[in-house]
């Protein structure tokens, strides 16, 4: 299984190589076909990546702190 770190840095890459939107759209599309081979661990991780691009994509919010979000 992946570390949290190794989740965040994909995410950031992810966002980096494709910008917040295609980022997404490629996770969606790694988790599809994951889902359609049966490999549910790949499954999970994807599923985080997705998670922590969504979080990274939220504007900050005024009185939050980022890093409780990324927590959860």
């Amino acid at each position: 299984m992946s570390s949290d770190a190794e989740i965040w840095r994909t995410a950031r890459d992810l966002i980096a190589d494709y910008g917040a939107r295609g980022a997404e759209a490629h996770a969606n599309r790694q988790l599809a076909e994951m889902t359609v081979g049966n490999n549910f661990v790949g499954m999970l991780v994807w599923r985080r990546i997705i998670r922590a691009l969504k979080s990274l994509s939220k504007p900050a919010s005024a009185g939050g702190s980022s890093a409780t979000s990324r927590r959860r």
